[in-house]
């Protein structure tokens, strides 16, 4: 087997090349500075409060305009996300821009050279809650010299605000007409005939929402300052571990060392690090390239394209078959006598190969945190991203190092033959199993409906029975002794696999299975009320979901929430997303989740399959500046954007908390 050698090598020059330029794009994120302030910071029913926004352009930065009309560069934009009870009262107040003809787009332009603040006023309404809330917003603007221009890039704000009993001081206090005055939406009505293409026109970067909390709290630790920011990186890359994707690489990894250990002339610690550093090196650097290629939806594409998982699943094939004995995977001759020269084996490199693959099998599953990162990096700051994925990805491989390291001086214990093979078989059935996964991906991608639930329930449920088999003696492979007798470790293990196969063979009869093991299959075949074959309890629990009415278009959605008066909850997914199925099928199934969605307009938007999923995974990058999934976002009728929780939680109060957010917001 070939290992990609030159690709990783090519990969870490890319990365020492954005090293290098971190200084000059550093640089380019001072030149506009923003300031944001609150006045007063407390207030009481019926009186205004004053937002202000200060930019000091760096020389000889400048930004557009606001008022900047002329269809060329992007205006600046100025968004709030105001808790329920508070509204914006009046049009932004800013000082008139300096007009010039910009070289660049051959147009008259309005643009900001000198400091400037802009004030907006806010009334606090007697719907407001007592306390302390936030007024939350961010600001995009674009800035050029006068011989270049910087990408546009969103600036979050979140200001802090007490809200007191009291009766109105006169210093603040708001005119009667305005106190009266019957809130109006903070973005204009949309038509009811807007389709989900047209509402990803609509929904370009100048319209974006708030952002998400991810990205809210990448922004916040980046004013922070640098270590707060890499603190905040490590902290999610340890989260991410606990996404249902990252499970299947633990038996590969022991797997792989048991066989790397076995071998004389390798050194342990040193092959561990390899294989940290692959994975760190990989996960920075591909999820940067994908970024610049494709904007932050790169590793999505990734992860559900159907070639790359093919590719996976015949490696993770090869390396099960080779568990088993059939062959060895070597180096090719003139790389292992290069490396033996060298005083160096040629397992080095199968180790970075695997760092590359356990990388790829895990990039789309991780936590929202990456897609924030890659969105920041889509905007052209090139600097924090980076910083943020290193920290990231080394906190991801800590544990996979630890695992790399014992199971190759597990290998070198005496006495370690004959016990040491059935290990490496066992793991080959389970690898065995992990392949399947990915080939599953790709059947569900180019729909060959070859990999159906059934038969991967089925595929899975052979594997464990002929595991147990094995253990139980009764499966020899060539090159076997007989086994003389069965210890009592054996016999206990070829229980587990027995009974495990025993308990996914139920799944073919209707079983619920374990949520977690679940979200790795496909869906079960629906009928009118649910899935065909579920009867009597574990139907009714099915049927909660599947009951839910779910609609595939944006547009529609909006006809149906003006009409009924409801607020819009959209599920952005996709069928090779792993974490969107553990939520369907954990969280959404239960009684208290379930009455709470049928107070909304449900939507589902597939963003990596189906007619329209890269329409809607534009609108969701474009829109709400994400492509991480699952992502669930709550509309008005009115479209405008109240609620949103990205990722999944094992916690289904505090869905139910984020649906009566939602609700909350819509009231006046």
């Amino acid at each position: 087997m070939i290992f990609p050698f030159q690709r990783i090598a090519r990969g870490t020059t890319l990365v020492v090349l954005i090293l290098s330029l971190a200084p000059t794009i550093l640089a380019q994120e001072q030149a506009v500075l923003w300031d944001f302030s609150l006045k007063p910071t407390t207030a009481r029913y019926d009186e205004l409060v004053t937002v202000s926004l200060s930019a000091s352009p760096q020389a000889p930065w400048y930004f557009y305009a606001q008022t900047n009309k002329s269809g060329g560069p992007q205006p600046a934009v100025f968004r709030f996300d105001l808790p329920p009870g508070l509204q914006t009262v009046g049009p932004l107040e800013a000082p008139p821009p300096v007009k010039k003809f910009d070289q660049g787009f051959q147009i008259e332009v309005e643009i900001y050279h000198d400091p400037v603040v802009f004030q907006q006023k806010i009334l606090v309404g007697d719907k407001a809650v007592l306390g302390q809330t936030h007024i939350r917003g961010t600001v995009r603007f674009q800035s050029c010299n006068n011989v270049s221009c910087l990408p546009p890039r969103d600036v979050a704000f979140d200001l802090p605000l007490t809200v007191e009993a009291g009766p109105a001081r006169e210093e603040f206090r708001a005119p009667a007409a305005i106190a009266t005055a019957t809130p109006t939406p903070l973005q204009p009505p949309t038509s009811p005939t807007l389709t989900a293409q047209s509402a990803n026109s609509a929904s370009r970067p100048g319209t974006k929402a708030a952002v998400s909390s991810a990205e809210q709290a990448i922004r916040e630790a980046f004013k922070s300052g640098l270590l707060a920011f890499l603190l905040l990186s490590v902290i999610q890359g340890f989260l991410a571990l606990t996404t249902p994707c990252v499970y299947p690489m633990i038996p590969i990894t022991v797997s792989f060392f048991i066989k790397q250990g076995e071998r004389e002339g390798r050194r342990p610690l040193l092959l561990a690090i390899i294989y940290a550093l692959s994975i760190i090196v990989t996960f920075t650097a591909v999820g940067l390239v994908l970024a610049a290629i494709y904007g932050p939806a790169g590793t999505s594409r990734l992860g559900a394209n159907p070639v790359a998982n093919l590719i996976l699943a015949a490696f993770f094939l090869a390396f099960a078959l080779s568990l088993f004995g059939l062959f060895e995977i070597h180096v090719p001759p003139s790389l292992q006598n290069y490396f033996s020269a060298k005083g160096r084996s040629g397992g080095y490199t199968g180790t970075i190969f695997m760092g590359v693959a356990f990388t790829l099998a895990s990039l789309a599953c991780t936590a929202p945190f990456i897609g924030a990162l890659l969105g920041l990096a889509a905007e052209g700051q090139w600097f924090w991203p980076l910083i943020g994925m290193l920290g990231f990805s080394t906190a991801f491989a800590l544990p996979f190092f630890v695992l790399a390291l014992f199971p190759q001086f597990l290998a070198r214990m005496p006495k370690s033959g004959g016990w040491l093979n059935s290990v490496k078989v066992v793991m080959g059935f389970i690898v065995l199993a992990v392949a399947l996964k990915f080939i599953v991906n790709a059947d569900l991608v180019w729909h060959w409906q070859i990999f159906t639930r059934p038969v991967v329930l089925a595929s899975w449920t052979m594997i464990s029975v002929f595991a147990g088999f094995y253990l139980l003696g009764l499966i020899r492979l060539p090159l076997e002794t007989s086994l003389e007798h069965v210890g009592v470790i054996r016999m206990l293990l070829s229980l587990v696999f027995l009974i495990f196969g025993l308990y996914l063979a139920t799944g073919l009869f209707g079983a619920r299975i374990n949520g977690t093991l679940d979200a790795f299959l496909p869906a079960a075949e629906v009928g009118p009320v649910g899935p065909v074959g579920q009867v009597g309890p574990v139907g009714q629990v099915a049927n909660r979901f599947y009951s839910l009415r779910w609609l595939d278009d944006y547009g529609q959605a909006l006809q149906q929430a003006k009409a009924r008066h409801k607020p819009i909850l959209i599920d952005f997914s996709g069928v090779t997303c792993t974490n969107c199925k553990w939520m369907e099928r954990n969280i959404f199934v239960r009684d208290d989740v379930a009455r709470a969605m049928q107070r909304f307009v449900l939507v589902r938007l597939q963003t990596d399959n189906g007619p329209d999923w890269q329409a809607n995974q534009k609108m969701q990058v474009d829109r709400f500046g994400t492509a991480a999934l699952p992502l669930y976002v709550i509309m008005s009728p009115d479209d405008r954007e109240l609620a949103r929780f990205a990722g999944l939680t094992r916690d289904p109060a505090q869905f139910v908390a984020f649906l009566d957010e939602g609700i909350a917001r819509l009231k006046p």
